[in-house]
């Protein structure tokens, strides 16, 4: 801990500042509360350089160089690579408990902290060029620590029988074995087990990326040679029935990956850029399209007010939001709700990403000339009693299914909006005539998704005033949850996702906004009137809750990072 006089002093008898400085310096430490070194960088007597250098000797903190230091990828392994590249740090040394760091900020208390936590390590932090520490991360962290785990996932994959069976031009199975399989199966092993849903493989100038996207966000896991990204692509292009020989246009492709008893579909994108084929291999874990509409986190009374319209037998319910919201899981929540023998249930999907037992499903094929809105015309002569379609994109298909609404059947899709109200002047922006529209709308559900708070090391912590101000919380919600980071989490604070909801119900005075044509900061502005919360205020509920943070909130509803 840093006290503003004795640092004042320290700077001063070793000459970083005059006496005249040293006043001005606390003077204005005492008036803003910032620390003394701070408050003289600011008045700009005190380079930022000099204050770390003096820093580091008044906290008697050691000076190393990495280049000096044969460090081994056990130690550095003792933190993720995703930590380390945010704190800029690297353990270097450990011994007796004591876990020593080379960091370009040594007196970053949370960073410590942090370390401190994951590892259950005392830690001794030491200073070291910020190159230095980047060139030992991507040594440590990146390179030897990804073929070494890799080397382990492949046994591991080989014990769990994890294979892929690609088919011959004579339709034997055959069983691969080469290397570059062993590595695509060791990755795909371990997205599969922490839970990834897409897998970036990317080629750049100097190496080739493999990113996770784990809970919305993109975290960089493997770092291989260049000349790796060749026979990597070509590999999973072959496993995707895809054209190997095309490098010039985007393809798709589609397979499935088996470890043990657990078996997942892979939906595969490849797309030419400047240094290669960038591949991005969706992983679909069929428990998704299993998930109850109890389980998406729904508050009690938006489950109860969407479960009594799915009792109805005709109307159009709307699941709107931006992509990545969850919609498409929401909607086969929705089809699980009322599939039953006695029902004939159709879906037109683009594509077809889970395969529900009991439901007619249809994929949109562009090329064989099957839209939505052809779809949606023959499945009309289907006999269907409930019709889920997966998107609505035009007037035409708009149009369609407000007509399957008028003529008895209960139909289900998507709109991209930002709010419930925006779905009802989208539709009338695609000229869905305003009649049209309270006669069929039944309700519509608006939604996103926020990471889920650890619950193995999630920290307690009080609001200030201030914070309490800016977040918008009750005044009777006095302590909140904070993301630490542990091995559960992979050390990012954060486990799984959970939907954050508003649920517009159509009334009168809904249906009557909407036949004068009025915006939807209107026909919103009613809706709260009667009763309805916002998707704001609804994840505000689930971080008074200690299930997610005021940052993830204000992320997912406005696009601010947190």
């Amino acid at each position: 801990m840093i006290k503003h006089y004795e640092f004042g002093q320290f700077l001063l008898n070793n000459a970083y500042i005059n006496a005249q400085e040293l006043a001005g310096g606390l003077s204005g430490a005492l008036k803003s509360g910032e620390p003394v070194g701070e408050v003289l960088v600011r008045m700009g007597v005190l380079p930022k350089v000099s204050l770390e250098e003096a820093v580091r000797r008044y906290l008697s903190i050691p000076e190393i160089s990495l280049t000096q230091v044969i460090i081994e990828p056990r130690v550095a392994g003792l933190i993720p690579e995703e930590m380390a590249r945010r704190y800029t740090l690297i353990p270097f040394e450990r011994r007796a408990g004591i876990l020593r760091v080379a960091m370009v900020d040594p007196t970053n208390e949370r960073a410590l902290r942090d370390v401190r936590m994951f590892t259950g390590l005392e830690v001794e932090p030491a200073f070291a060029k910020k190159d230095e520490i980047q060139t030992a991360i991507r040594l440590c962290l990146t390179v030897e620590q990804s073929v070494a785990r890799l080397a382990h996932l492949t046994d591991r994959t080989c014990e769990d029988q994890a294979v892929w069976v690609i088919k011959s031009n004579e339709g034997d199975a055959q069983e691969e074995d080469a290397p570059t399989l062993k590595l695509i199966h060791s990755v795909l092993h371990e997205a599969v087990v922490q839970g990834v849903s897409d897998i970036h493989w990317e080629p750049r100038k100097n190496d080739f990326v493999v990113r996770y996207r784990i809970d919305g966000k993109l975290i960089r896991k493997h770092v291989l040679a260049t000349n790796t990204a060749r026979s990597i692509v070509s590999c999973l292009k072959v496993m995707a029935q895809m054209d190997v020989a095309e490098r010039r246009i985007p393809q798709d492709g589609r397979m499935t990956f088996s470890a043990g008893s657990r078996s997942v579909d892979l939906r595969m994108s490849s797309l030419p850029i400047v240094y290669g084929e960038k591949i991005v291999l969706r992983i679909l874990d069929p428990k998704m399209a299993q998930r109850p509409l109890g389980g998406l986190g729904m508050r009690s009374e938006v489950e109860a007010g969407v479960q009594v319209l799915l009792k109805r037998t005709n109307g159009l319910i709307l699941v709107v939001g931006p992509t990545g919201s969850g919609k498409t899981t929401t909607l086969y929540a929705l089809l699980r709700e009322l599939n039953a023998e006695e029902q004939n249930i159709i879906s037109i999907e683009e594509p077809v990403e889970y395969q529900l037992t009991g439901v007619n499903q249809v994929q949109v094929n562009l090329q064989a000339g099957l839209t939505f809105a052809v779809g949606l015309r023959h499945i009309l002569r289907q006999d269907p009693d409930v019709i889920m379609i997966g998107e609505i994109r035009d007037e035409e298909t708009a149009r369609i299914a407000v007509t399957a609404s008028l003529t008895g059947h209960l139909v289900l899709s998507t709109l991209h909006t930002n709010t419930a109200a925006e779905a009802l002047t989208r539709l009338m922006d695609m000229g869905i005539e305003p009649y049209l529209l309270a006669s069929v709308v039944s309700g519509v559900l608006s939604q996103r998704l926020v990471r889920k708070l650890c619950e193995h090391c999630k920290s307690p912590y009080t609001l200030s005033a201030s914070e309490k101000r800016a977040s918008q919380l009750p005044a009777s919600i006095t302590l909140l949850y904070r993301a630490i980071g542990c091995p559960e989490c992979l050390g990012t604070g954060f486990r799984g996702r959970i939907g954050i909801h508003e649920f517009l119900l159509y009334n009168q005075e809904i249906k009557n906004l909407v036949l004068s044509r009025h915006n939807s900061r209107d026909i919103e502005q009613q809706a709260m009137v009667s009763g309805m919360l916002t998707v704001f205020e609804d994840g505000l509920l689930k971080v008074a809750q200690g299930l997610t943070t005021v940052e993830e909130v204000l992320h997912a509803v406005s696009g601010i990072e947190g």
